[in-house]
């Protein structure tokens, strides 16, 4: 007879001795079951952390991207403080712009928006968009004829119409740096800031340097690698009571909008005559070449300077 009273001896439980008298074959199965059961379960422990540690970094590259922004933007204030231009960055959120992509389409919309509804603003500024390209041609030519006058056309305390000459003066600034985006083409630096300062010629003629400017206009060249924009803003003088008297049409201003966007067209006409349009006809060529001249005569030939032709090239089709 066969003795069983030792069965259980070296077990603990039945599942135990189940499991020893399983065969060979089920047990390698269940091994392997078991096996793949905690294979997976790192794997996803190991996703989970990997995925942390990426959302962590993704973090960190935008808080340390922030921050190199802001770096940035304090450099432009000071620099613009030591210059005495604002730097673009303390006109519009800069940040807000570049973390979330926009076309220049809609950066020339903001930024015309801004200063055309903004309620206390508007009276005083204006805004204009234009190609990289356009904008270098003309600070070509500015550094080659850095003053210049520009007819304003007027109306005399007697009704009749006349004209009112405006000194003119190109400034050049601080390069920008360029905003710190993924797309940034080319290598080569950006073109430097510039203003231009407008002051009746009357007025310049008397004062000099020290004449009040009625008009400044500021070219900010900084989206112009990434975005090929560059913004134009506009400012108009506030009038003082000691100072000269108050545009008419626009209260509490040196200027009206619609003179300063005068003086804004006018000067594009000469500054930008050194581009030829496509399609360009043959007497729109001339005219065009005449502005240059002009430019050159104003300080080659002044024995020659003809203020009607001036005119006439200024506002003229």
């Amino acid at each position: 007879m066969l003795v069983l009273a030792n069965f259980s001896e070296g077990l603990s439980s039945l599942d135990q001795l189940k499991q020893k008298v399983q065969a060979p074959s089920v047990q390698a199965k269940l091994k392997a079951k078991k096996y793949a059961e905690e294979e997976a379960k790192r794997a996803e422990e190991l996703r989970k952390a990997s995925a942390a540690e990426a959302e962590q970094n993704a973090a960190d590259e935008a808080a340390n991207r922030e921050e190199r922004i802001q770096e940035r933007q304090r450099q432009a204030q000071a620099a613009g403080d030591r210059s005495g231009v604002k730097p673009l960055a303390s006109i519009i959120n800069m940040p807000l712009l570049l973390m979330t992509p926009h076309t220049k389409e809609q950066i020339g919309s903001i930024w015309n928006a801004y200063h055309t509804t903004h309620k206390t603003l508007a009276p005083s500024y204006l805004s204009a968009c234009l190609p990289l390209s356009t904008y270098e041609s003309m600070i070509a030519v500015a550094k080659q004829h850095p003053q210049f006058v520009l007819p304003l056309p007027r109306q005399g305390e007697d009704g009749k119409e006349g004209w009112e000459m405006f000194f003119m003066q190109w400034l050049f600034h601080q390069t920008p740096s360029s905003p710190p985006t993924a797309d940034k083409k080319g290598n080569e630096p950006l073109p430097p800031i510039a203003s231009v300062i407008f002051t009746p010629l009357e007025e310049f003629k008397v004062a000099g340097e020290w004449a009040q400017p009625y008009l400044t206009l500021t070219f900010y060249p900084d989206f112009g690698k990434t975005h090929d924009l560059v913004l134009m803003r506009g400012e108009i003088a506030a009038h003082s009571t000691n100072g000269p008297p108050e545009a008419k049409n626009n209260p509490g201003f040196l200027l009206g909008q619609q003179e300063a966007q005068l003086l804004a067209m006018a000067l594009q006409r000469f500054y930008c005559s050194e581009l030829e349009p496509p399609s360009e006809v043959s007497i729109d060529k001339d005219n065009r070449l005449a502005r240059r001249q002009t430019l050159k005569d104003f300080v080659e030939r002044p024995e020659e300077w003809n203020w009607q032709n001036l005119i006439d090239q200024a506002y003229s089709a």
